[in-house]
């Protein structure tokens, strides 16, 4: 296939993403996965990227877009199940910066399941792959949202040298499950529970969701984050998308304790700053771009003045 060819290949793909809506959760996850909700996003359409592809990472494949040109590389991250298009709201401003990839992780999209794992470890291993093969600029701004800020984590713990910096947009700190089983009681707490078996991993485990508590693990035992600019922006409307079935003292404990573990997210790294964003809910990127473009405009210039 010739540039052009795939070019409008892809752009037919983020157009056709950018007509659909899609059900994206709120900011307070009772067990710390991302999982559709009520509120509907509207996902904008984008210019044609600098070159689309599928990489072999070593038993599947996996789509990407790069957009733009020039170092330090912005990687994006999706959140649990999100395909790349997700980030069309600030993929043209920071490709008229630098080098910006996308991509759909493994079962997402039009990239191969494959026969490995889906975990978060292996997801880190299969960015890596991907990276090297398409030799994109060093190093790396790493943005995870949601799910995807255990991938990004996963992935700077595991090659501590490529990261130039790291964004987590509205993550879930890994403690999130134990924390709430300490504050809940009674029906609360049942209810809880019961959604805990109900996503209980099955015994031939095969999409990231399946691996959802295997990827909790594996972010609890990783090694520390290494000392780059680090940033964590956090929904300021975490009342948003607190599912139903907990009663209203249930919901306001656990909308603290998600504010207190957002907290403990930006102690990974001396230094690391915490920008609470007013007015928006989980999907900040999409609902005030300009939260995600700025901090990731300071850390390309930060970056660069080196």
């Amino acid at each position: 296939m010739n540039n052009v060819q795939s070019h409008l290949r892809c752009l037919a793909i983020t157009v056709a993403f950018g007509l659909m809506v899609v059900f994206i959760k709120a900011a307070a996850d009772p067990i710390g996965r991302s999982q559709l909700s009520q509120e509907s996003v509207r996902i904008p359409d984008i210019s044609t990227p600098k070159t689309e592809r599928m990489i072999d990472v070593g038993g599947r494949r996996l789509d990407c877009c790069v957009y733009g040109d020039g170092s330090p590389t912005v990687v994006l991250a999706s959140g649990f199940g999100a395909p790349q298009a997700y980030w069309n709201s600030v993929v043209p401003a920071l490709a008229d910066q630098t080098t910006v990839l996308t991509y759909d992780r493994a079962g997402i999209g039009k990239s191969e399941i494959g026969v490995l794992p889906t975990h978060g470890r292996q997801s880190a291993t299969d960015l890596h792959t991907l990276l090297d093969k398409l030799n994109l600029p060093k190093p790396y701004i790493l943005i995870g949202h949601s799910y995807g800020g255990s991938v990004v984590r996963l992935f700077a713990s595991m090659y501590p040298d490529d990261p130039g910096g790291l964004i987590l947009e509205d993550a879930q700190h890994e403690d999130v499950l134990e924390e709430q089983r300490k504050i809940l009681k009674g029906r609360d707490l049942k209810q809880l529970e019961d959604m805990v078996l109900k996503f209980a991993p099955p015994q031939n485990p095969k999409t990231e969701g399946d691996y959802r508590y295997i990827t909790t693990d594996q972010v609890k035992n990783s090694k520390p984050l290494p000392q780059v600019p680090f940033v964590v922006l956090t929904a300021g409307d975490r009342s948003k998308g607190m599912p139903p079935v907990f009663s209203e003292e249930a919901n306001r404990k656990m909308v603290e304790l998600g504010m207190d573990l957002q907290k403990k997210l930006v102690a990974l790294i001396p230094g690391g700053k915490h920008v609470i964003v007013e007015g928006a809910g989980h999907n900040i990127h999409l609902e005030k771009p300009e939260a995600l473009i700025k901090p990731v405009t300071e850390m390309i210039n930060e970056l660069r003045n080196r």
